[in-house]
């Protein structure tokens, strides 16, 4: 299967290695880099998925929300959009939201905890007994390039996949399993990966907080 944006990040970090000077003046291989973006709205972000090499990107829409969806390699991810109602016709912050089905691994809140304050480009929630939803919003507000939008849902997608080793590995340590089980395969056995419905990414959006204040900044940074 297809690892679009995984494939991408390790391209940039490989490019960044040999040359940061060279990373910074090439970067990412998109249409426009340097056209501005200050619509979180679907269709932009569809488009820029388009350009980055996503296939399969479609809209889903539940009681007005709306929600990107799309799957890279077996990690499916859903966007969804806040800030709606400040500026007529444009929302102000893109969520980007990965859900995986842990099973019976007790993830604690303790475990939510120290990974939130040890990385604080992506915010782990527990959204059920089994569930963790691992999210990124980017505020549009004023204006980004393609080319940095771009970047942040490449670099949260390596992210993503590094907060699930790590809590994988947190229950492997907690259980005192053999280290010959430590690597967990997501896709494979309990941890799942699982497409969040529209209501599903509401609420985690609602809980988070994300519309953004008066002075224009979301509620809650992820």
């Amino acid at each position: 299967m297809r690892h679009v944006l995984a494939t991408t990040l390790a391209s940039l970090m490989l490019l960044a290695s040999l040359s940061p000077a060279l990373a910074q003046d090439t970067g990412l291989k998109i249409s426009n880099p340097k056209a501005i973006i200050d619509n979180a709205s679907p269709e932009n972000m569809i488009a820029l998925l388009s350009d980055m090499g996503v296939t399969g990107a479609q809209v889903q829409e539940n009681e007005g929300t709306k929600v990107v969806t799309f799957s890279d390699g077996v990690l499916p991810y859903a966007f969804g959009f806040a800030g709606c109602e400040v500026k007529p016709g444009k929302c102000m912050t893109v969520v980007m939201l990965v859900f995986v089905d842990m099973g019976s691994a007790g993830i604690t809140p303790d475990m939510i905890n120290a990974r939130n304050s040890d990385n604080f480009f992506v915010t782990s929630v527990k959204t059920d007994e089994k569930t963790i939803a691992f999210g990124r919003g980017v505020l549009l507000n004023g204006g980004v390039t393609r080319e940095n939008l771009a970047l942040n849902i490449v670099v949260y997608a390596s992210l993503v996949r590094e907060g699930i080793k790590h809590f994988g590995s947190q229950v492997v340590a907690a259980r005192n399993m053999p280290s010959t089980v430590q690597n967990l395969s997501w896709g494979q056995g309990q941890v799942r990966p699982v497409m969040p419905t529209p209501q599903q990414v509401r609420a985690v959006m609602k809980a988070q907080d994300f519309q953004p204040r008066p002075s224009g900044r979301p509620g809650a940074t992820w």
